[in-house]
């Protein structure tokens, strides 16, 4: 993966994904993934459809912490499928980062997963896509390229 400060966000968001990928059934409990986070060093895990093997969810850190731990549900009990984000978005392998960012920023996304070649790939992170750049400013109008919109603001940096 490249530094944040040298990606071109013109360019595919392959460029930008995590290195692993981890992958449950909705039938697995909370502690089972946190556990795979954990040993893949990823920030999330895709939910499959114990049934059907379809991809049908996502689970972060943050909803074991919201959704899980601070209603004090059973981490060995609760199953990933109670607590899981959904629908699953994802996007093709070819979209630029920038578009990436928007859909992002448009559906109040973390995190992305890629479609690629007729199967998941890794995901991309808002913070391995902008979360790296102490210098650099995404500006608004990069995001919205609107004739309407001429504005000289910029978005934070993001400090994770």
């Amino acid at each position: 993966m490249k530094l944040a400060e040298d990606i071109d966000l013109t360019a595919p968001v392959t460029q930008v994904l995590e290195q692993n990928l981890a992958i449950l059934d909705d039938s697995a409990c909370i502690n089972e993934a946190a556990k795979e986070m954990q040993r893949k060093g990823v920030s999330s895990v895709l939910v499959r459809n114990s049934k059907s093997g379809e991809l049908v969810g996502i689970v972060t850190e943050r909803d074991i912490i919201y959704r899980a731990v601070a209603r004090n549900l059973g981490m060995f009990k609760v199953n990933i499928g109670k607590i899981m984000s959904t629908p699953l978005i994802t996007v093709d392998k070819d979209i630029p980062c920038i578009e990436a960012i928007k859909i992002m920023r448009e559906k109040q996304l973390r995190r992305l997963p890629i479609l690629g070649h007729g199967s998941i790939l890794p995901v991309a992170t808002l913070m391995s896509i902008v979360g790296n750049m102490p210098t650099r400013n995404v500006e608004l109008i990069e995001l919205e390229k609107s004739d309407l919109v001429k504005s000289s603001f910029k978005l934070p940096v993001l400090r994770i």
